[in-house]
């Protein structure tokens, strides 16, 4: 049986990171084919992208993706939760992807699953931390954060977690399993020095 890897990218260029993300990946899910959703001329945060689409679905091709599909623009300019959800549901609907993989900072999916969960759930005390936080007058996000380290309770091991964009990109993909109830297997790849 064929084994499918799903990867989600900008590629905005495609860059010596992006590579060594992508044969990470093959080489961790042992997969025989790779579909990339890949945002077009606009992207996060409502971007113009620094190439157009073509160049980066030819540069993602060249490096060896087998198929690229353009995320909606809705979803590519749009928050990392959204970002993450749109991604998520086109994989989905392909019914052939086995695997997703994503970088993040921390080498520890586990725990990125863990404040994933708790996002998905949201558990009363947490709504009620979070509302707290939000009464501040702060961001949502920061507010968000703020509450998930109250209701984890243990600084010293949450604390650098959602300091990271790669890492709440990775936990907002993670949510986005949960939500759709996708059979897709997640895999992290951690992020080594800059990107060349």
């Amino acid at each position: 049986m064929e084994n499918v890897l799903g990867i989600i990218g900008e590629y905005n260029p495609f860059h010596n990171g992006h590579l060594y993300h992508l044969n990470e990946s093959k080489k961790v899910t042992n997969s025989n084919y790779t579909v990339a959703i890949m945002s077009g001329n606009f992207v996060q945060r409502g971007n113009v992208s620094v190439v157009d689409k073509w160049t980066k679905a030819k540069m993602a091709i060249l490096n060896g993706i087998d198929l690229v599909l353009e995320l909606p623009t809705i979803y590519s300019i749009s928050s990392a939760e959204n970002f993450a959800l749109g991604a998520i549901k086109t994989l989905n609907s392909l019914k052939l992807v086995d695997t997703v993989s994503f970088g993040c900072e921390l080498n520890d999916l586990s725990l990125l699953k863990e404040f994933a969960n708790i996002l998905t759930e949201e558990p009363e005390e947490f709504k009620s931390l979070l509302s707290h936080e939000l009464s501040k007058g702060i961001s949502f996000p920061k507010a968000r954060e703020n509450a998930l380290l109250m209701y984890l309770n243990d600084l010293r091991k949450y604390a650098n977690v959602l300091s990271s964009p790669n890492n709440i990109l990775a936990i907002e993909y993670l949510k986005a399993l949960n939500l759709t109830k996708s059979t897709l297997e997640p895999v992290a790849v951690k992020r080594i020095g800059p990107r060349l």
